[in-house]
């Protein structure tokens, strides 16, 4: 059901119903008693997503709804946006940047390649089929079919290996591959290796590069000695 004013320009009571259910829809009750104006890019996207809500549609299309919000509130919105549909049943169509998002979230993703082909199907289907990094393959970047990120094209470093089972492993692992070094976790015959030591209070990594042992307290620090070898 559509929204309509009566001649006088006021809404019914069923009007007034599909307006709080719309607000209260995308979470924002707490924002129905501020002025537009005041309303922050991510607060004023749901009161717009709420206004669309309130017209029943069967098809809601979204310019890049995310657009200039900072990442929690791309997140917060894309959830909603997921949620509100399976809630209401309807179709939720949108166009986006927000690679990683849509790779998480959508049901259904319209890639159109740049050799003018459309490629439908779930995010996971065009991945497996390459389409996905066809499209954005480019000098400098590519899309990593095993993690589902774009990595970029860093000048090789050399071969390190990493000791250790932690999530400061896991982030050693990812600053290590940022300053362009090639990384394994069972090559222990290589020149130089860290062992990363976490407790609940502290990260020591503990570095052996031809038989010489040193020890640091932070990743930029390994970084920096890293890159003087």
């Amino acid at each position: 059901m559509r929204i309509a004013a009566d001649w006088w320009g006021n809404l019914t009571p069923q009007d007034e119903a599909i307006v709080h259910w719309a607000i209260k829809s995308v979470g924002a009750v707490h924002l129905a008693p501020r002025q537009v104006s005041e309303l922050s890019d991510g607060e004023r996207q749901k009161i717009m997503i709420a206004r669309a809500l309130a017209q029943s549609p069967i098809v809601m299309l979204l310019d890049e709804p995310t657009a200039f919000l900072d990442l929690p509130r791309r997140v917060e919105i894309m959830q909603l946006l997921r949620q509100l549909a399976r809630e209401t049943n309807q179709v939720i169509l949108l166009s986006t940047h927000d690679l990683d998002l849509a790779l998480r979230l959508a049901d259904k993703v319209w890639l159109l390649a740049t050799n003018g082909i459309l490629h439908i199907g779930a995010p996971e289907d065009l991945v497996l089929s390459g389409a996905f990094a066809d499209t954005f393959k480019s000098e400098g970047v590519e899309f990593d079919i095993a993690s589902g990120e774009f990595h970029l094209h860093i000048p090789y470093k050399g071969e390190v290996n990493v000791m250790g089972e932690s999530i400061a492993s896991v982030w050693t692992i990812r600053a290590l591959k940022r300053a362009g070094f090639q990384v394994y976790q069972s090559k222990n015959d290589l020149q130089t290796s860290i062992e990363v030591i976490s407790n609940s209070k502290q990260f020591l990594w503990k570095i052996t590069n031809n038989h010489n042992i040193y020890t640091y307290n932070s990743l930029s620090e390994i970084i920096k000695f890293l890159n003087l070898l």
